[in-house]
């Protein structure tokens, strides 16, 4: 399967859905055959379509008299959104986005945080943490790649990042979502054993019936 991203790539919109298509090919080809990676893929897909509307549901949700003056217009703030998602593994400084929009940084800033709610600097630092969930739950990338691929220095740098906004360190959060997506799959894949073991035994009624014939046609046999 086709890696969501990597530090030289930049998702967009559309070929998320192109990867969604994929994903969810997959699981269509396997559910019968393989029910635990068909749940892995579905798992996936699920976590692809979360972050897709991570990105609209900050535009979609705001009240439309917060985008008028003294706040960001809406086309302003979909074009500071999608330069954000676009370039999450670079770096983004408050006077290159507020030049996307022609302000100033310190205009910027303030009616950045009138519409949103939030500074623009946390704003950026959530979307990275969002994108290290989605790789880390995603890809087998180390973390190191999956700092780099957000936009941060180091390892180090992503686990102070990803502590602040989750409240544990992003190696725990990582294991955590293995080991839940591991019981699922396990309890998924013990499903259809147990049927077909169910299946496979013969009730006492059938059993019975069986043996009552068998009785019956030896004894026919005798007479």
């Amino acid at each position: 399967m086709q890696r969501l991203t990597t530090s030289g790539d930049r998702p967009s919109t559309a070929r998320a859905f192109v990867y969604l298509t994929q994903i969810l090919q997959k699981a269509a080809e396997t559910v019968e055959r393989d029910p635990a990676l068909a749940r892995c893929c579905i798992e996936r897909a699920v976590a692809l379509l979360r972050d897709v509307q991570a990105r609209h549901e900050l535009i979609d949700e705001v009240p439309p008299e917060t985008l008028d003056h003294p706040g960001l217009a809406r086309w302003q703030l979909n074009r500071v959104v999608a330069h954000v998602e676009q370039n999450i593994d670079r770096s983004l400084r408050i006077r290159d986005l507020a030049q996307l929009i022609d302000l100033s940084a310190s205009h910027f800033a303030r009616v950045f945080r009138r519409s949103v709610g939030v500074a623009p600097r946390n704003f950026v630092l959530e979307r990275r943490v969002a994108r290290a969930k989605l790789l880390m739950q995603t890809s087998e990338l180390p973390l190191s790649e999956v700092a780099l691929a957000c936009g941060l220095s180091d390892q180090a740098h992503l686990s102070r990042i990803f502590r602040r906004f989750t409240g544990m360190p992003p190696n725990a959060w990582r294991r955590q979502r293995r080991d839940r997506e591991s019981q699922d799959d396990g309890e998924l894949a013990s499903k259809p054993i147990s049927r077909a073991v169910a299946d496979s035994q013969p009730s006492r009624t059938t059993r019975f019936n069986r043996s009552t014939g068998a009785e019956r046609a030896a004894t026919s046999k005798l007479a």
